[in-house]
């Protein structure tokens, strides 16, 4: 089986300092002593996902939510934002610097926002991964931290969006990228890379931008306190990651 797990509270743990809880780690190293193919379905970028992929082994990687796609250390496929809407980005982010926020393949652009989490992100990348946003030139994904609820024409494509982009609305962001980018996508793709069936995929997460995931594996499981649509969407639902959660869940399903 291919085993799918999103990262933040499915794979790393953010009650206080983030961390991986041991048992987690336990999980992943015995799915691989039992045949199966660890891999990772996230909404971070890729450069955002390596440190963690590193430290679990793992790679095989779904990233930017489908709108990046790594194979054995490759990458196997890219979808931009589309540039005919990059315009209408900056056009937001210049009335809203303190809240908008855009990645491409290898930085994060920011004028503001996300100061407070700079040194946590400088640490994912493994390296300065903050640029200006006057020095962006092509986007992955497009961010404005703020509730969908509050937003309003004057936060452009991120209250109307067009055609080409796609709208993952969390608990207090919004992000946009590639209309034809999801997770399940990114599995899509991975998979037929591959060779391998689509009827041999098992996923993990707990946000909303995993409930499709979720739903349309063969088996979906929503980890710990997860959202209402993540629970909805899944087959089985585990305990938190930090009370070993992923290890429960994988022994109950055979996988071990």
């Amino acid at each position: 089986m291919y085993i799918f797990f999103d990262i933040d509270n499915t794979l790393i743990s953010h009650r206080g300092t983030p961390h991986i809880p041991p048992a987690t780690l336990e999980a992943v190293r015995r799915l691989k002593d039992s045949g199966h193919v660890p891999a990772i379905a996230t909404g971070r970028a890729g450069f955002l996902t390596m440190t963690t992929a590193k430290a679990f082994g793992i790679e095989y990687l779904v990233c930017a939510g489908g709108s990046e796609v790594f194979a054995a250390g490759k990458k196997i496929h890219t979808a931009f934002f589309p540039d005919e809407y990059l315009d209408s980005f900056r056009n937001t982010a210049s009335r809203f610097p303190e809240i908008t926020a855009v990645v491409d393949e290898k930085y994060l652009y920011a004028d503001s926002a996300f100061d407070p989490f700079r040194s946590y992100f400088n640490a994912q990348a493994g390296y300065d991964c903050f640029r200006p946003m006057n020095d962006l030139e092509r986007a992955i994904m497009c961010y404005i931290m703020r509730p969908h609820s509050m937003l309003d024409d004057s936060h452009g494509i991120f209250f109307s969006p067009p055609g080409g982009v796609r709208l993952e609305i969390m608990r207090g962001f919004t992000e946009a990228r590639h209309a034809d980018s999801t997770k399940w996508s990114g599995i899509e793709l991975m998979m037929r890379s591959l060779g391998a069936g689509i009827d041999d995929v098992i996923t993990f997460g707990d946000g909303p931008n995993d409930a499709d995931m979720l739903r349309r594996a063969k088996i979906g499981v929503a980890v710990g306190i997860c959202s209402d649509v993540a629970r909805n969407a899944a087959d089985y639902v585990c305990d938190d990651i930090d009370a070993g959660g992923i290890l429960e869940a994988c022994e109950h399903l055979g996988l071990l």
